[in-house]
């Protein structure tokens, strides 16, 4: 009988451990999985967000882009030929003698190069004109020039001149063995001498190589008169 006992008991305290052990292993089997849950919704997640934050900024980007065209095609659509000068358009020219303090007023043809130019290209034409100024414009003394008022009708341009600002109206220099009269500008010929350097005193030829700035018409001839005599 004691024995028996000791044999139910036995079991009965094996079949507790193995309950427990089960209980256990449930229990951690299943921190586990709640565990690889969460983390799979976790990435789940993050991936829908990543995929939505995507397709958000390709849809705002298309839509800016289709944004720009549209202010693009408007500002293109709303150019008409009131905004650009023709053949008809008046040429007013307002010229300022700043030391004088006087405007002369003149009325011109338009210039080629202007025909068909809106307001942003012809102020664009007036910058490289001053870039590249004619001779006598030069030696006038054009200081600036730039667009006051601006229609197919009309275009006037302002002009402000400062003669005392020109110091050298001519240049001497020697190219190929010849002397060589230039305006101001150092870019304008002016003369062909016809006189050879080679005739001339070694001093003379130095300063010919390096450029000779003269200040009128009257300083230019003499110098000539004596590389001639």
């Amino acid at each position: 009988m004691r024995r028996g006992t000791k044999y139910f008991c036995g079991i009965c305290v094996i079949i507790a451990i193995f309950a427990v052990s089960n209980y256990i292993f449930y229990k951690s089997a299943l921190r586990h999985f709640e565990q690889m849950q969460i983390s799979s919704e976790k990435k789940t997640y993050e991936e829908f967000e990543a995929y939505v934050s995507e397709k958000v900024d390709s849809k705002y980007k298309e839509l800016e882009e289709k944004h720009d065209q549209v202010m693009e095609d408007n500002i293109s659509a709303g150019t008409t030929e009131y905004d650009k000068l023709g053949v008809q358009t008046v040429y007013q020219i307002e010229s300022y003698d700043s030391l004088r303090d006087t405007t002369v007023v003149e009325y011109e043809t338009l210039p080629e190069e202007l025909i068909g130019l809106t307001r942003e290209l012809a102020d664009e034409y007036c910058k490289n004109y001053m870039k590249n100024l004619p001779a006598e414009e030069f030696l006038k003394g054009l200081q600036s020039m730039g667009i006051t008022s601006f229609s197919n009708e009309r275009l006037v341009v302002k002009k402000i001149y400062d003669s005392s600002k020109v110091e050298y109206k001519y240049y001497l220099i020697a190219v190929d063995g010849e002397v060589v009269v230039y305006y101001g500008d150092k870019k304008t010929v002016y003369e062909y001498t016809g006189i050879e350097t080679s005739r001339l005193h070694p001093s003379e030829r130095r300063a010919l190589k390096k450029g000779i700035e003269v200040r009128d018409e009257d300083e230019l001839y003499s110098i000539l008169e004596n590389y001639s005599s």
